[in-house]
């Protein structure tokens, strides 16, 4: 069972998934510490994103975390793709200023925190599948 992270353009990026290599590294050691796996994808536009949702759905996916990126949801698309994904998931937006919370609803929405929004992301999934205790002896509140 793994954790998807599906994330869009923002600008100016680093690391092949748009997130830095260091977190992607921490990422996935976090989340196998605690049994999971983490599929990382970067996107290249809105289209992307709402192509990769629609492969979620049957592929083992627990958990999402999703940063939509600028304008996404502009047609109902992204919101049509997260229904029909089933997944809880959890928008992540590295810069405050380009937020564009979905109509869906997401455990959480974390804005403006860089790189790092994957890192707090990560620690509420676990914590929401029941395995924080495994890998995270931060508790954070959820």
């Amino acid at each position: 069972m793994s954790i998807a992270i599906i994330s869009a353009p923002q600008g100016a990026r680093v690391g092949a998934h748009g997130l830095p290599s260091a977190v992607v590294l921490q990422l996935v050691e976090r989340a196998s510490l605690a049994g999971k796996a983490v599929a990382v994808c970067g996107c290249r536009n809105a289209s992307d994103v709402v192509e990769r949702l629609r492969h979620i759905n049957g592929n083992n996916t627990e958990f999402l975390l999703l940063d939509p990126g600028v304008r996404a949801n502009a047609n109902g698309d992204l919101d049509a793709a997260l229904l029909r994904a089933g997944v809880p998931f959890i928008e992540v937006h590295a810069d405050a200023r380009s937020s564009l919370s979905t109509a869906g609803s997401p455990v959480s929405v974390i804005d403006g925190y860089g790189a790092q929004g994957y890192v707090l992301a990560l620690s509420i999934a676990l914590e929401r599948l029941g395995c924080a205790e495994c890998e995270n002896d931060i508790h954070v509140g959820t």
